[in-house]
């Protein structure tokens, strides 16, 4: 991949589903970014996150509303987030999505989406400011996996 990378081929090294052992291997190869399963409702890869943040690694989490795993908890659907985005006047989704840059400003928000309306509510988000309180309290919440 070095020399990929090296001689133009490669422009950045992106990782996916990877867990931090492999991750600390690639480190040194130069990693643009990691892509992993990450949420306020599951943070398994809490540990990757970790490294990201220490090596200065863009984090790109997938399937942060936790929708697309049958039998697990939904963001949109837990108390706690439905609490602070009443308080905020935001939606759940929004919410679940503004937490993810505050735990770590090195995070693209690349939501999925199926419709316009479901964009705009995403793209939304972005504009979500979450007050320390709020953090703390997502922050708190009862997870799987970390």
């Amino acid at each position: 991949m070095t020399a990929l990378r090296d001689t133009g081929k490669v422009g950045g090294i992106g990782l996916s589903n990877v867990s931090a052992e492999q991750l600390r291997q690639a480190v040194p190869v130069g990693v643009a970014c990691v892509q992993n399963a990450y949420g306020v409702l599951d943070r398994s890869a809490e540990p990757v996150l970790d490294l990201c943040r220490e090596h200065g690694i863009a984090w790109v989490p997938f399937f942060p509303l936790g929708s697309a795993f049958p039998g697990r908890r939904k963001a949109t659907d837990d108390p706690t987030v439905l609490a602070v985005a009443g308080d905020l006047a935001a939606t759940a989704v929004q919410v679940a999505l503004a937490w993810l840059p505050a735990r770590y400003d090195g995070t693209p928000l690349i939501p999925g989406t199926a419709g316009a309306a479901h964009l705009a509510e995403n793209l939304a988000a972005g504009s979500v400011r979450l007050p320390p309180q709020a953090v703390a309290a997502l922050d708190q919440l009862t997870v799987t996996g970390g």
